[in-house]
């Protein structure tokens, strides 16, 4: 079985999800320092746990 990959990341304030050869970028907010991890990715959407510059800890953050 062959499994595709999803890739999430950002540089500074662009945000990047790559799924196979499609790519999307999207402006995201200034203070976003990365994404620690992936909770649930359906229906569309993302969960995921995001680490920002003004909270010591990382928030529940969702991408649609």
């Amino acid at each position: 079985m062959n499994i595709a990959k999803a890739y999430l990341s950002n540089d500074k304030d662009m945000i990047k999800f790559q799924y196979g050869d499609k790519i999307i970028r999207f402006r995201g907010p200034y203070s976003l320092e990365k994404f620690t991890s992936v909770k649930e990715w359906d229906n569309g959407y993302l969960v995921v746990m995001a680490k920002y510059q003004h909270n010591k800890d990382p928030e529940e953050e969702y991408i649609d």
